[in-house]
């Protein structure tokens, strides 16, 4: 392989809290044969807590795709990758699990933990002796994202994603007809975020099991009743014991004279179910969700596809529950989806949206994002 690539940039602002903000760290993957004039890119977004310089994403996905494809792979640890890095014992997390269930843990009972696993399992051993195999959802450690950063939800990942795909674009001379984007689940509602925020720069998008819209649980987990992250190990008795963990994310859906309220606009410019933001364009999307995924919404997913169809190419596979295809790796539905479809990857026009100087408003009600794109490889994002 000819090598990988790091570079950092310094991130776009956060104009919607206004947290300062640290460089976006990316990773290039090239083809082996290296680059000629039919190599394009792949944007490989990694999951939610999975950074792109795992093993797995700078020494498996991304070289095979490189190679497949004849592409520059790229990994990104978009902001709030480094999701539930840190846990916090809160004194509303002792309080309930004592009263609830007539303990008397103290933060002292947990001295000496060097892992999630280590406190989780202590915390299982304090209540299994109760025949308890779960925790009430008042009682939640809480999870932190690393480096300061909190959970954007899209918003900011997607930003960062295609400030990288611009230096890519001015860093080497590509197939501008050949632009991909890849992701399973937050990772592909990241990557069809990219597709909504620049309609005219993709000629591929794959979704596995993406995310449709916002879901509130993992935003202000600590205002409802729905955990974040539900965390479970077997123990020795082959039972599994379950706890739901929150994360300490600064927006508020109780106060809205708050400057950090998610309203409904910060809804919907995170929405892939609002038509009215949609254009016509080359880009296909190739979508495969199954009934029972357990993370995002097959019914989110139907309208969502709907949608598409109004305004691109989709081809959606939608499996049944129990469906083995549902279990596949990525590798195996890459060579699956390309044998599909011929291998054509490619888009008619080389345009992309910042060769073009695209300027796009999105009406979200009381507020709206501009987002503005130069043939620099720029993106400037303003919220009006």
């Amino acid at each position: 392989m000819t090598g990988n690539t790091i570079i950092k940039l310094n991130p776009h602002p956060d104009i919607e809290l206004g947290m300062e903000r640290e460089e976006i760290e990316a990773f290039f993957t090239l083809p082996d044969t290296g680059i000629n004039s039919d190599t394009g890119v792949i944007m490989v977004i990694n999951e939610l807590g999975e950074l792109a310089d795992s093993d797995y994403q700078q020494n498996e996905l991304r070289p095979y795709l490189a190679d497949k494809l004849n592409c520059i792979a790229v990994g990104v640890n978009y902001f709030g990758v480094y999701r539930n890095s840190q846990i916090q014992l809160r004194p509303s997390f002792l309080h309930n699990i004592n009263r609830i269930y007539n303990m008397n843990l103290t933060l002292e009972s947990f001295t000496g933990v060097q892992s999630a696993v280590d406190l989780y399992r202590i915390i299982a051993e304090a209540v299994i002796s109760k025949g308890i195999t779960s925790l009430d959802i008042r009682c939640q450690p809480h999870l932190i994202t690393g480096k300061d950063e909190y959970q954007s939800w899209g918003f900011l990942p997607a930003i960062d994603c295609l400030q990288v795909l611009g230096e890519v674009l001015q860093r080497y001379k590509l197939n501008t007809r050949k632009i991909l984007a890849f992701g399973k689940r937050y990772g592909a509602y990241i990557a069809l975020l990219m597709g909504k925020y620049a309609p005219h720069t993709f000629s591929a998008i794959i979704d596995r099991e993406a995310y449709s819209r916002v879901e509130l649980k993992h935003v202000v987990s600590g205002e409802i009743m729905e955990p974040d992250y539900l965390f479970s190990f077997d123990l020795n008795n082959d039972m599994k014991f379950y706890i739901a963990s929150a994360c300490n994310n600064p927006w508020t859906i109780e106060n809205e004279s708050s400057p950090q309220y998610f309203s409904d606009s910060h809804r919907m410019i995170r929405s892939l179910l609002c038509e009215k933001h949609r254009v016509h364009s080359e880009s296909c999307y190739h979508i495969f969700h199954s009934e029972d995924n357990g993370v995002a919404s097959i019914y989110d997913k139907d309208r969502c596809v709907e949608i598409l169809q109004q305004y691109n190419t989709v081809f959606y596979n939608r499996m049944a529950a129990g469906d083995k295809e549902a279990s596949q790796t990525d590798i195996e539905l890459f060579d699956r989806m390309l044998t599909n479809h011929g291998g054509n990857m490619q888009k008619n026009s080389a345009d992309t949206d910042f060769s073009r100087g695209s300027n796009y408003m999105f009406d979200c009600g009381a507020k709206s994002y501009e987002f503005r794109f130069d043939s620099g490889g720029n993106i400037q994002v303003r919220c009006i």
